[in-house]
């Protein structure tokens, strides 16, 4: 398969990098295999106060499920309260709801039994508000 971009690319250079990110945008996901460089991105969203973070939030939450699911199961077992917030912030709701639902018992335990960071930083609530939002959906 032909490239427009070659896949490193993708990956922003610096926190005020929006041409990777325009980039990823521009893509069909189903034609690239975006795999090697996916744990490269996730480690974007880490701080969701940098620039292209928040930008890069709803690019991921377009992949491929097989390609961020496993990604985002890490980062919410991470134990890095700023990363976990960052995805259950921003890159969960941008998410489908079948994703969602691959998801879900990771939330649920966040929910039933948070660590003192996810307490602290209120992660537990607001995994607690996107569970709520997936099962209301299958009701």
């Amino acid at each position: 398969m032909v490239y427009l971009f070659p896949i490193k690319e993708f990956i922003p250079k610096n926190k005020f990098d929006y041409e990777a990110i325009n980039k990823l945008k521009s893509i069909d996901p189903a034609r690239y295999n975006l795999q090697p460089i996916m744990s490269q991105l996730f480690e974007w969203i880490q701080d969701i106060n940098w620039p292209v973070a928040q930008e890069l939030c709803p690019v991921l939450a377009s992949l491929k499920p097989e390609d961020i699911i496993p990604h985002i199961k890490m980062v919410l077992q991470s134990g890095d309260d700023c990363w976990q917030y960052a995805c259950i912030q921003f890159l969960i709701p941008a998410l489908p709801t079948e994703v969602k639902l691959e998801i879900a018992p990771d939330l649920l335990r966040i929910i039933k039994a948070p660590t003192t960071n996810e307490k602290l930083c209120e992660i537990d609530e607001t995994a607690r508000e996107i569970y709520e939002d997936i099962i209301g959906k299958l009701s």
